[in-house]
């Protein structure tokens, strides 16, 4: 019987040379490579596998990160060189990771910056007009006369049939036209077929109606400082300054993933103000001021009315941390809100007020009458002003509309009202050396009678400003005025030049009785409290953002006030019909008011109540631009506190420029800005950069009120707005602008269902329609749809496992040495978990003894992976194979 050697030692092991570690990756010497070549071309008869199971979930070590697991062996390992390491599989825990889910590796904000906007409409909806909600002003009737009787004597003198014929006629009843926005669009017709005497008997062609253009929110203000010595009017105590009204909105998304119709929603809601701080789901943000007594509103009913106080404030509302102080009285501070602002009252903001007070240069309104005795009559025929039940005193002075109200104004001193787009892009806009862009401003050395130094609000409401002419001095020097064609009694601007500046001002509709130092309800808001993002809706797999105007919505009492309809806050478009046939028994040939082609104030169909421009979809992209440096350095260095007023109003200038620049008017080249696109949240959304991000070549143009011919120029808008949706339907449903359907014989209408529109079918009838006679068309609104799909992994598709186990074998984005274990696609999810790895095999190459494993989650860029993406339950399977040598088999004796 043979017998085979005992298992032992092999034959030689006892002149085996030390172990020498490679430190460094230097070269082995030799002895060590002959070492290295004789293991690894050993003779092997199978290989041993040792499996790791490295959980997060029950390590007994913690981390503080959720993307690092740290591992410990209560047996360590030998590795020796030859063994083999390998990442044969994986989990990691990302909560809400399926299909169609978009994922976010970090917090993302979006901060929009934006003006907000009203159309021309008084909201006067019924013809009892008891739903009327704002006034235009100025209007050109109320204070016209019906005589040509004078007033005064000497230079004093002022020839009422002169101001007639300056400032046009009245219509026969005013009292029926106190919303209107646009009358007399045209400015050459005055009578309403009504004789008025020989001044205006020759006067045509007069059209009327709410004119749905757009007027931008402003506000009143004071400063600490004050204009000195001036000859104009209003220069003593308490100059009244304008200036526009900026929103800011932040959009917030923390790190995670969300389905793409949680993510519209988690968008929308912030839009709408629903969210509670903090993007809070759990909260409500509008529930929160009916229940939560340690609020701001400290459990006061009238003070928890939703919608009623802070209802959508910003985080700053001063942005003292961007422009510092402004030099405003207490009470003038300026308040960025987001897409909800309340707006304030004056302490006269009756509609009664604001219909009585005009263009005419008297203090008084009892002034305007009292001189002619019987001969002086209102239009509507009366001699004295009639007041409506509870409106106590004298209608007040027109400068006393400017007055606060800190009741109806959160306690703030500032009045808000709505001024013609023209008006705002002439004082902070001019690119004539003018108003708010006088040179002069910035070191204090302009000329405060110069006549295009920034107007008072009193100035503008007592019309002695001319756009282009400037301030309007008194009538003794105005014939030294080159060009100006203000001479003699005719100071003031009258027809389409009053049209320029007219605004539009809010009037309160109730007050309550009793306790007096309980704020009033203000009813009126700017902005839109509908934005929304949606998915899928308006185009297949793609975002579409719609509503930043709050859309029309009809009212639910009939044309009349008198019964209720089913119809009430149906989203519509109305539609008015200027035209006017002023004898109600005559027929084409006797109409002397017809419709003309140079009106004074475009109409356009009005689809809104409000709205917001917007003009930067994501400002924090533009705070490192050289353009917004510079800006914000210069306000900055005026001081508020010390400052004088001129460069407080050229500061004013830079904050508007700042604050309502296009996005991609901050960068150097277009390059630039398309390249900080890509890094914006709406980017991600499928949002192009042509869409949002080039603000400046999407702006909407529109003709604004004022002036006639050539006097009528094209302006664009402050920002992107958006529109109710138009298509072929509506054509047909509004082209005849109500002027109803032919008729029989019988005088029964005959129903058109064809795709022909509505007309009478026969010459112009006697009853061409009726004076601002608008119609209401439902619809829908029109979104903007993003031009691509949505990015739902920015790039980041997959997942990077590193871990100390190996050595350095690859280098990252940024040619940083990492310890690549195995790749993650993110293609295999469920149930919250992405499973499967492409394992990397490592070779070992210096023995050590493993006693503990730290594994690293990151995303492609090699940042580690938020804990709001990755979870703690995070699993590996290691496998460490070990070749088993042919010395290593157990002698056995036979």
């Amino acid at each position: 019987m043979s017998s085979i050697a005992k298992k032992g030692r092999p034959k030689g092991s006892k002149n085996k040379p030390k172990q020498v570690i490679n430190v460094g990756q230097q070269p082995n010497n030799p002895q060590i490579q002959q070492q290295f070549a004789g293991a690894l071309n050993a003779k092997n008869v199978g290989v041993d596998k040792i499996i790791l199971n490295v959980n997060g979930g029950n390590s007994e070590l913690v981390t503080n990160r959720n993307a690092i697991l740290k591992y410990s062996l209560k047996q360590p390992v030998m590795l020796e060189t030859g063994d083999v390491i390998t990442c044969v599989n994986a989990f990691v825990e990302e909560k809400g990771l399926a299909e169609n889910t978009i994922s976010f590796e970090e917090d993302v904000e979006a901060e929009m910056r934006f003006m907000y906007y009203k159309q021309g409409d008084c909201g006067d909806e019924l013809t009892t007009m008891k739903d009327i909600g704002f006034v235009a002003y100025p209007k050109l009737f109320p204070d016209s006369f019906t005589t040509t009787a004078s007033v005064g004597t000497g230079d004093d003198k002022v020839d009422r049939g002169a101001l007639v014929g300056n400032y046009l006629g009245p219509p026969q009843l005013y009292e029926n036209l106190v919303g209107d926005l646009g009358p007399n669009m045209n400015f050459s017709g005055v009578n309403y077929g009504v004789a008025q005497g020989s001044e205006t008997s020759d006067e045509k062609n007069i059209t009327t109606g709410c004119n749905g253009n757009y007027y931008y929110l402003m506000e009143t203000v004071r400063y600490n400082k004050s204009v000195g010595t001036t000859t104009r009017e209003f220069s003593g105590e308490g100059q009244n300054f304008l200036r526009p009204v900026y929103g800011s909105k932040t959009v917030k998304i923390t790190a995670g993933n969300y389905s793409v119709d949680s993510l519209a929603n988690i968008i929308s809601s912030q839009l709408n103000g629903s969210l509670g701080q903090g993007n809070n789901s759990f909260s409500d943000a509008l529930l929160d001021k009916l229940y939560n007594t340690n609020g701001v509103n400290k459990n006061n009913f009238f003070r928890t009315t939703p919608y009623f106080k802070d209802i959508d404030s910003t985080v700053d509302s001063t942005q003292s941390d961007i422009i510092g102080t402004t030099g405003e009285r207490n009470g003038f501070e300026r308040s960025v809100d987001g897409f909800v602002k309340q707006i304030n009252y004056s302490d006269s903001s009756y509609y009664e007020s604001w219909a009585m007070q005009n263009m005419f240069a008297f203090n008084d309104p009892a002034d305007r009458l009292q001189a002619t005795g019987e001969e002086a009559k209102f239009p509507n025929n009366e001699t004295t002003f009639k007041k409506t039940s509870g409106f106590n005193g004298n209608p007040p002075e027109y400068t006393t509309l400017l007055a606060p109200n800190t009741l109806a104004s959160d306690g703030s001193n500032h009045n808000h009202f709505y001024l013609n787009r023209k008006a705002m892009g002439a004082l902070f806009e001019n690119e004539n050396n003018q108003f708010y862009s006088l040179a002069g401003l910035k070191n204090n050395s302009e000329n405060p009678d110069n006549l295009f130094f920034p107007p008072f609000v009193d100035n503008i409401l007592y019309n002695t400003v001319d756009l282009d002419h400037g301030y309007i001095p008194t009538v003794t020097t105005n014939a030294a005025i080159p060009g100006n064609p203000y001479q003699n009694l005719r100071r003031f601007v009258g027809g389409p030049v009053a049209l320029n500046c007219q605004m539009i001002w809010p009037i309160k509709a109730l007050t309550y009785p009793g306790d007096g130092s309980l704020d009033m309800q203000r009813q009126k808001f700017a902005g839109t409290s509908v934005a929304q993002l949606t998915f899928g809706d308006a185009v297949s797999n793609r975002f579409a953002l719609s509503n930043f105007h709050e859309f029309l919505k009809l009212p639910n009492l009939d044309a009349a006030g008198t019964t209720t309809t089913g119809f009430g806050g149906q989203q519509a478009t109305k539609f008015n019909n200027p035209y006017y046939n002023d004898l109600s028994n005559g027929g084409a040939s006797t109409n002397i008011n017809t419709a003309t082609a140079d009106a004074a104030a475009t109409v356009y169909p009005v689809d809104s109540t409000s709205g917001v421009a917007i003009n930067n979809f994501d400002f924090a992209l533009v705070k490192n631009t050289q353009v917004y440096k510079d800006l914000v350095t210069e306000i900055q260095s005026i001081d508020g506190a010390t400052a004088p007023l001129q460069q407080l109003l050229h500061k004013e200038k830079l904050i508007f420029d700042l604050f309502t620049k296009p996005f991609d008017k901050f960068f150097a080249t277009s390059d630039d800005a398309q390249n900080a696109w890509t890094k914006s949240l709406w980017f991600r959304l499928g949002f192009s950069y042509n869409q949002l991000g080039n603000i400046s070549n999407r702006l909407e143009s529109f003709v604004p009120p004022g002036g006639t011919g050539a006097e009528k120029k094209t302006m664009k808008q402050k920002g992107i707005i958006t529109h109710n949706a138009f298509d072929f339907s509506k054509i047909v449903s509004s082209d005849g602008l109500g002027l109803g359907n032919p008729t029989i014989d019988s005088g029964t209408p005959m129903q058109n269902f064809r795709l022909t529109s509505y007309f009478p079918g026969t010459d112009l009838p006697s009853n061409l329609g009726t004076s601002g006679n608008n119609i209401h068309i439902l619809g829908d609104s029109k979104p903007i749809s993003a031009e691509n799909l949505p990015s739902l992994n920015a790039g980041k598709s997959y997942l990077i496992i590193e871990s100390d186990l190996i050595k350095p074998n690859y280098k990252d984005t940024k040619a940083n040495l990492g310890n690549l274990l195995a790749i993650m696609s993110k293609e295999n999810a469920t149930n919250d978990t992405i499973f499967g790895a492409d394992p990397i095999d490592f070779t070992v190459t210096e023995p050590r003894l493993l006693s503990d494993i730290t594994i690293y989650i990151k995303n492609p860029d090699g940042t580690l992976a938020a804990d709001d993406v990755v979870g703690k339950n995070n699993g590996f399977i290691i496998q460490i194979a070990k070749a088993i040598p042919v010395q290593k088999l157990p002698s056995v004796e036979i």
